[in-house]
């Protein structure tokens, strides 16, 4: 008769499937009608066997972590220890990882990790991540807060869905054998010395469909309620994981509020930079051509007649002034929003960068013939590569260099490249860390790889959405 609760539980199984799949229209019903229905929504077999899982995930997890992070502590004074910790640190991110999919099975609802500091290319960066990042350690914490919850709920749902099972059992028992518990012998209701049940050995046959009657009550009774549970419990765990791995919707709003602050400073700094290198520019070169031209003009108005050959010469010296003041204000104006980007695009624009370098460059595109983004994207685009270049023909020491645009997904990804010594960092007013904020102003990021010995890579990633032919 062990077969008997099998059968009625693959019977619920069945029924579930054909249950209801709208999970939010569920929600929207009462609290009387999602307890009843609860047996038949797929949800509470989900969170069953999430909280069947969890318990063996956690059981394993807990008892690894706990036993590295102990050693590790007990060694750090020998230093292999600190080998020890960070696996632990990293064996709970793989556990939190675990978890929010975990999470997923009873509820789809997409669940946002928390964000962790990235490794870096240097040995302080790497430091600062493994040992100085909250929501690392927030990954460790939640290890040792999951355990004995999921024991509990584990517990809880064995006890609930045991009972359930033995109680719609009894009757199934007794309607096949006529006799309380299929007429098991009081040996077989004897666990060595000690009685199991030995109150319903002394139940008298006669009393048997009563207490048939009255066990399959109780269990249909008890069945919602044990489906509830389960799925409230697991509702609950996965607001624990929502807590302690997640980034909740409050933070990421500050986090963007800050980036976006901190980016919109940066595009200002950015611009009175450029104001004050157009300024500087026009002052020194331009303007200072223009002033001699003028000045060479009048000497030449009042020689003509005196001194023809004289006068001739100061003509030809403003012209040459002119020209030249000229070319200048061109090469201004390539430096606030080249021609060539303009009429052409990003691609050729690039070329044309590439060819005007000291060092070796090439151009590797994969973007489709006549594929234009935003005239901001592709500005940013291009000064983020100009600016790069300029840093590997004066400090990089570099043989050759290449630049990389393609895209992935929505993003536009640039890339500059070199085989120089390494070493580029981004500090305060740099040049790269003007770019950075020019890039972060339209939702992207500017990272930076340039470890000691090289090579040097500076990536670009900006949202740009496809523009066609100009």
């Amino acid at each position: 008769m062990t077969g008997v609760p099998l059968l009625l539980l693959g019977l619920l199984l069945v029924l579930a499937a054909f249950g209801p799949e709208d999970v939010e229209r569920e929600r929207d019903r009462g609290i009387v009608a999602r307890v009843v229905r609860a047996p038949l929504h797929p949800g509470t077999w989900l969170a069953t066997g999430a909280i069947v899982a969890g318990f063996w995930v956690e059981l394993v997890a807990f008892a690894a972590i706990i036993g590295i992070l102990s050693t590790g502590v007990s060694l750090l004074f020998v230093g292999v220890g600190v080998v020890f910790v960070v696996v632990a640190i990293e064996g709970s991110r793989m556990v939190a990882r675990i978890e929010r999919r975990r999470a997923l099975v009873a509820d789809p609802r997409p669940l946002v990790a928390h964000p962790y500091r990235p490794y870096g290319s240097g040995l302080r960066e790497l430091v600062s991540a493994l040992f100085l990042d909250p929501n690392r350690w927030r990954d460790v914490g939640y290890v040792f807060i999951a355990f004995p919850l999921t024991v509990l709920e584990f517990a809880a749902v064995v006890a609930l869905w045991g009972g359930v099972l033995l109680l719609l059992s009894i009757p199934v028992w007794t309607l096949m054998t006529g006799e309380l518990l299929g007429g098991l012998d009081a040996g077989g209701l004897h666990a060595g010395a000690v009685r199991v049940v030995p109150a319903l050995e002394r139940v008298p046959t006669a009393g048997a469909g009563a207490i048939g009657i009255a066990s399959l009550l109780a269990g249909l009774v008890l069945l919602p309620v044990a489906s509830f549970a389960a799925q409230g419990l697991m509702a609950l765990h996965r607001q624990v994981i929502a807590v302690l791995l997640c980034d909740s919707g409050t933070a990421a709003l500050e986090q963007r509020v800050e980036t976006l602050e901190v980016s919109r400073q940066a595009v200002l700094e950015v611009e009175a930079s450029e104001l004050r290198r157009i300024e500087r520019d026009l002052h020194d070169g331009a303007q200072q051509r223009l002033v001699m031209l003028t000045i060479n003009l009048g000497l030449a108005a009042d020689r003509i007649d005196s001194d023809p050959g004289a006068a001739k010469g100061l003509v030809v010296d403003a012209r040459d002034q002119a020209r030249l003041a000229l070319a200048e204000i061109r090469s201004l104006v390539r430096g606030i929003a080249p021609s060539i980007l303009m009429d052409r695009g990003l691609v050729p624009a690039l070329s044309a960068l590439a060819g005007q370098s000291p060092v070796p460059t090439v151009v590797l595109a994969s973007l489709p013939a006549g594929e234009r983004v935003s005239d901001a994207v592709e500005r940013a685009a291009y000064f983020v590569v100009a600016e790069a270049m300029t840093n590997v023909a004066k400090h990089a020491a570099a043989t050759r260099a290449e630049v990389h645009v393609r895209r992935e997904g929505p993003l536009l990804v640039v890339e500059v490249r070199d085989d120089g010594r390494g070493g580029a960092r981004s500090v305060a007013a740099g040049g790269l860390a003007g770019l950075s904020g020019r890039v972060e102003a339209l939702d992207g990021r500017l990272v930076i790889s340039s470890p000691e010995g090289g090579p040097t890579i500076v990536r670009a990633e900006i949202p740009a959405a496809t523009e066609g032919p100009r």
